[in-house]
Parts: structure tokens; C-alpha cells; sequence
């Protein structure tokens, strides 16, 4: 077995005599580096990912294992926060020492001296658990980024949507922010698939991905949310501009043109446009399902067109404090202000009238003239 393949554990101590025990025990089985106190071994373990298991004594000059053992608990790389540490007790090290060692972290003890066979078994336990714990961590990254973007597309993928989606919704519902749905599918995908093979049908995908990606704005979101399904979350933006966008991605759909067997050929989408009444009570998964409705309209109507539903009263009809009102500005969110202007110089005028009277000029008279100017314009 070549000394890189085998797996590398990290032995701290002062004494020379105690590393080479431990190098001389390990050295069959594992890559063992040394270290000579806490500052070399944390040295090495910020710039070795490759080490799995540390063993360590608490007693050594610079840093001592306690120092140690502290610095890997609260990295702030997961890999170190995570890893066994074997604490190397003495024979006068009491049980207060112990306890103290695993309220800092340490994953468990060896007593010296130790001998080979308690020393291989320590190292084979975490090793083990060492490896597990990272395959695990990587089968998670992998199904987390999966689930984030749709491979075959490009887009965000459902669940993606679903999370970012309810986040937008939250702060929509709490700040009066535009929120509107888009759900899109395919016209007569599932023909085109058994017709045209998995292939073609995943050609058709990826051009239709790319074909969003190309019309929509980059702070508005995208997802492909089933086999020919895509849904869109716009952000600040109206009804208005929101069905010119949907217009546009029929547009671009239809503008795509395939080759097949030297036929070409076009596809169409149908799209629902939904912008709902912000109650407590809906959630996101909801919504989209009433998106759903107004998407089945335009299918059902003859597909390659897009059905729009506004529950949303009129944003002039209600009013919005000062403080959600600079919140949204301080997001860039300055179309969801601008209907409620009135309704915030009306606010506002009383604390002007105020601090004109109660500032000394030249404020003060500023402070009127802008007072008078937005009480005319009222």
C-alpha cells in the first residue's frame, strides 16, 4: 500500500520519545505526522485536509492540548469542528481533567502508557467513524446541490424554489412587497417525449432553460419544478411588466426550432400568472398550486398563451408606515414605495411642521420651505 493511500492521523506531544511510540505502534496501518506542540499541529491541520484522527497530550509548551482541542472546536471549517480528538491522559491526570477535556470537545481518552493494542484500537474506532462521517457529509453536499440547480437545465431546482420562494414571500407579506407567481409547462411535452425519445425531449429542456435564463431579469427567480414544468418568482416588479415578461418567454419558446429527421420542429408553452392577496395563512406551496389553476385555464383554452389573476387591491388604497417604507427603499425596492407617496407625505408633515419650529435656522428654514412645498403638491 503506497504511504499516501493509507489514512493519516496527527500525533501531538512534546516528548520526541512518546511521537516515535506512537509512529512506530500506527506506522503499519496509517500515515502518522508528527507535532511537537498545539501551534505545529494547528498549523498542519488548517493546511491537511487529509487528516483524520488527532491524538494529542494536554501538557506542551506554546499550546497545550486544551488550547488545542479549543481552536479545532470552534474553527469555523465544519471538516476540523468535526474531527476525533484523542486526548492523551497521564497517570496523575484526574477525573476533573477528564471532564474538562470532553467539555472542550475531546471525542475520547488513551492513558499513558499505553499499549500497541489499545492504541491501534483507539485509532481503527475513529478512523472509521472519521471516514463514515465524511461520506456522509459528502452524499449530503451532492443531494443539497442537486436539489439546488436541475442539471439538466441549469435552473434552480423545486425544492431550490420552493425555500428562496417562501423566504420572498415572507418579506413580502411583512413589507407590502409585489409578489407574483409564474407557472409554465410545456404544451403536449409528455407526446413529444415518447414520440421523440428521451434524448430529443431533453434537448427540447435544455433549450428552454437556456431560453429563460436569456429572457428573464437576474434578481427574479427560476426552477424547473417537474418533467416540462418551470415556475418563476418575480421580485419588485408589477402585473404589467410581469405579463410582458411571460409574453416574451412564449415568444422565445416559439422562437426555438429543433431538427428532426430533417423536419424542424417548434414547441409552444402555456403560462398562469398569479399574483395572490398576501394573507397570513398562505404558504408557498399553496400558491403555486393556485398558480396552477390560471395555468390550466390556458391549456385548457388552447395552450400557447398565458392567463393572468390579480388578487392584489390597489396599492394606493392602503398606506404604509415610515419605517416599512425605508426598509423597502433601503432594499432597492423603490416601485413598492412609490404608490403610497401621498399617503407618506401626510405622515410625514407633522414631524416637518415640528422640527421647523423647534430647529434653529438656517435648518429650520429649509425644513419649512420643504414642508410648504409637499403640503401644496397634497
Amino acid at each position: 500500500m503506497n504511504q499516501n493511500d493509507k489514512p493519516r492521523i496527527l500525533a501531538v506531544d512534546d516528548s520526541r520519545v512518546m511521537r516515535r511510540a506512537m509512529s512506530k505502534v500506527l506506522g503499519k496501518e496509517y500515515d502518522v505526522v508528527e507535532a511537537e506542540h498545539g501551534e505545529d499541529a494547528w498549523t498542519l491541520l488548517i493546511n491537511d485536509p487529509s487528516i483524520q484522527v488527532v491524538f494529542t497530550d494536554l501538557s506542551m509548551p506554546y499550546l497545550d492540548g486544551f488550547g488545542l482541542l479549543e481552536r479545532i472546536r470552534q474553527a469555523d471549517d465544519p471538516r476540523l469542528q468535526e474531527l476525533p480528538v484523542i486526548i492523551i491522559t497521564g497517570k496523575d491526570d484526574d477525573d476533573a481533567t477528564k471532564q474538562a477535556a470532553l467539555e472542550k470537545g475531546a471525542s475520547d481518552f488513551i492513558t499513558k502508557p499505553f499499549d500497541s493494542v489499545q492504541l491501534q484500537a483507539r485509532a481503527r474506532a475513529h478512523v472509521r467513524f472519521e471516514q463514515t462521517a465524511r461520506k456522509l457529509d459528502e452524499t449530503s453536499d451532492r443531494l443539497e446541490k442537486q436539489a439546488a440547480v436541475d442539471a439538466l437545465t441549469g435552473l434552480g431546482g423545486r425544492r431550490y424554489f420552493c425555500k428562496a420562494a417562501g423566504e420572498q414571500l415572507a418579506y413580502a407579506r411583512r413589507h407590502g412587497a409585489p409578489f407574483i407567481l409564474l407557472r409554465m409547462d410545456l404544451d403536449d411535452f409528455d407526446r413529444l417525449f415518447i414520440n421523440l425519445g428521451k434524448a430529443r425531449a431533453e434537448e427540447i429542456l435544455r433549450r428552454t432553460g437556456q431560453t429563460l435564463q436569456d429572457i428573464v431579469r437576474k434578481e427574479d427567480m427560476v426552477a424547473r419544478v417537474g418533467l416540462a414544468k418551470f415556475a418563476m418568482l418575480f421580485r419588485d416588479a408589477g402585473m404589467e411588466e410581469a405579463t410582458d415578461t411571460a409574453r416574451r418567454i412564449l415568444e422565445g419558446v416559439n422562437a426555438m426550432s429543433f431538427d428532426i429527421q430533417g423536419q424542424t420542429l417548434r414547441v409552444t408553452a402555456s403560462i398562469g400568472l398569479f399574483e395572490p392577496a398576501l394573507d397570513a395563512d398562505a404558504d408557498i406551496e399553496v400558491l403555486i398550486r393556485e398558480t396552477e389553476v390560471y395555468l390550466a385555464r390556458a391549456v385548457e383554452a388552447g395552450g400557447n398563451q398565458v392567463a393572468v389573476k390579480s388578487l392584489r387591491k390597489i396599492a394606493s388604497e392602503r398606506t404604509i408606515s415610515i419605517p416599512a417604507a425605508l426598509q423597502l427603499l433601503a432594499h432597492g425596492h423603490e416601485d413598492a414605495v412609490r404608490p403610497h407617496a401621498q399617503s407618506l407625505v401626510s405622515q410625514i408633515l407633522p414631524l416637518l411642521d415640528f422640527l421647523a419650529r423647534n430647529l434653529e435656522e438656517p435648518a429650520a428654514e429649509k425644513l419649512e420651505t420643504i414642508r410648504k412645498r409637499l403640503a401644496d403638491n397634497g
